[in-house]
C-alpha cells in the first residue's frame, strides 16, 4: 500500500508531538516534506522521524509537491492563513493547528479556499477530543442536569508557563492575535461545543499587571529549581531570558463574560501567574450541576434534591489536555483513510476565533460587543 505523504509547514514543538503520535498509531503515513525558516527544527524533524523528508524553502512550493497528500500547519498563528490556503489551493487536505487565524477576514479567506477545494480540513482543538470533556458533553446530552442555565470556566497557567509565554513569540500580538486567542481558544471551543450555540454578546477586562520590570524582584525572591533555573525561567525558551523585562504587548490576566444566543451565560478567567493551575469548568443546570478540572482529572455531578448524592466520574490526572492528543491523532488517522467528517471543522474554528476576537475587542474598547455583526457577515458569505 502506498503511504500517505505528510508535509509539515512550521516545525514547532507542538506539531512535532502531534505528528509523532500520528506516526505511532498509523504506519501508512510518512512525513515527506518540511518547511521552516529555522534549519535546526527541520534537522530535528528529519533526525527524529522524517529521514526521507525533503526540505522546501517556501510553503507554496511544499504544498504543490506531488507526493504530498496532507499539509500540516504548525507555524505561528499569523501565518496560518497563507499556509492553510496554500495547501487547499494546491488540492491538499489540511491539518491546521489552533487557532484558525488571527483576524476575521483571514477566517473567511480560509473558509472560501476550503469550500472551493473540496478537501478535508481538521483543526487541532485537542480538548474537544479529550475523554474528560467528551464525558461532560455526554452528561449534558443525556439531560443529567436538565437545561444549562450558566457556567464558569478558566485556564490559569503555572507561573513558569507564564514566564515561557513572556519570553517566546507568544508575547507579541502581531504573531498571536492576542493571548486569549492563542492560549484559550481551546477552552472557548469546548464551551461553544458544550452549549451548542453561537455567542451573542461579550464583555471583558484585562491587562498586563504582573510581568513588568517593577515586579522582577519575584524572580529573585524565590529559590531556583533543582537544575539551577530561576523561577519563571525553567522552560527552555525562558532560560537565560527575563519575562519581566521582555518586550511584549499581551495581557497576563483577563476575565470575560459571554452570553449565548440561547440565553446561557458564562464567565471565563485566565491568568499567567498561578500557584495552582486549573482548567476547570462548573456548569449549572435546571436539575443539577457538573464540576470538573481536566488537569486533576476530577469530574463530579450532582442532581438537585434532598436525597441526591454527589457522584464521582473522575479520571486520571493529565498534562492539561485530558488525553485529547491521543484521541485526536487516532481520529486524524481515521480521516486520512476514511470518509468521515472532521470533529473540529472550519465552522468550529471560526466560531472559537470570533468569540476570542470579540472578547479582545471588548477589553480594548471597554464596551460590550454584539457578535451579530460577525455572524451576519459569515452567513452572507455562505
Amino acid at each position: 500500500m502506498k503511504k500517505i505523504g505528510i508535509g509539515i509547514i512550521g516545525c514547532s514543538g507542538r506539531i512535532k508531538g502531534v505528528i509523532k503520535g500520528l506516526l505511532d498509531c498509523d504506519k501508512n503515513v510518512e512525513v515527506l516534506a518540511l518547511c521552516d525558516p529555522d534549519t535546526k527544527r527541520t534537522e530535528d524533524f528529519k533526525n527524529d522521524f522524517a529521514p526521507n523528508a525533503k526540505v522546501y524553502e517556501s510553503d507554496k512550493e511544499l504544498a504543490k509537491a506531488p507526493d504530498i497528500d496532507w499539509v500540516a500547519v504548525g507555524s505561528w498563528n499569523s501565518l496560518h492563513t497563507q499556509q492553510a490556503v496554500a495547501g487547499l489551493e494546491a488540492g491538499k487536505h489540511v491539518f491546521c493547528e489552533k487557532p484558525l487565524a488571527t483576524n476575521f477576514a483571514d477566517c473567511i479567506a480560509i473558509q472560501e479556499a476550503y469550500r472551493k477545494s473540496g478537501k478535508k480540513l481538521m483543526i487541532g482543538f485537542t480538548l474537544r477530543y479529550s475523554p474528560h470533556y467528551r464525558k461532560i458533553k455526554k452528561m449534558l446530552e443525556d439531560g443529567l442536569i436538565g437545561d444549562v442555565l450558566s457556567f464558569e470556566f478558566n485556564e490559569t497557567l503555572d507561573f513558569n508557563h507564564g514566564g515561557h509565554i513572556m519570553c517566546c513569540w507568544r508575547r507579541k500580538r502581531e504573531f498571536t492575535g492576542c493571548h486569549i486567542l492563542e492560549k484559550c481558544c481551546h477552552d472557548i471551543d469546548v464551551a461553544n461545543w458544550m452549549i451548542g450555540a453561537r455567542v451573542k454578546k461579550a464583555a471583558s477586562f484585562g491587562d498586563l499587571d504582573f510581568f513588568k520590570p517593577e515586579n522582577e524582584r519575584h524572580r529573585e525572591r524565590l529559590k531556583a529549581n533543582e537544575a539551577g533555573h530561576k523561577a519563571y525561567c525553567s522552560w527552555p525558551t525562558a532560560q537565560g531570558n527575563n519575562p519581566f523585562t521582555s518586550e511584549k504587548d499581551i495581557i497576563d490576566n483577563q476575565v470575560g463574560i459571554i452570553e449565548y444566543e440561547n440565553g446561557v451565560r458564562a464567565t471565563f478567567h485566565t491568568n499567567l501567574n498561578a500557584a495552582i493551575k486549573e482548567r476547570r469548568i462548573y456548569i449549572l443546570g435546571t436539575e443539577g450541576a457538573i464540576r470538573g478540572d481536566v488537569i486533576t482529572g476530577k469530574l463530579e455531578m450532582q442532581r438537585i434534591g434532598f436525597d441526591e448524592k454527589l457522584q464521582d466520574f473522575s479520571g486520571a490526572p493529565s498534562n492539561g489536555h485530558g488525553g485529547g492528543d491521543e484521541t485526536l491523532v487516532k481520529y486524524w488517522s481515521k480521516m486520512i483513510h476514511e470518509d468521515v467528517p472532521s470533529l473540529t471543522d472550519i465552522e468550529t474554528g471560526i466560531e472559537s476565533a470570533v468569540t476570542c476576537f470579540a472578547l479582545d475587542e471588548a477589553m480594548l474598547e471597554n464596551r460590550i460587543i454584539d457578535l451579530d455583526q460577525y455572524w451576519k457577515k459569515l452567513d452572507s458569505s455562505e
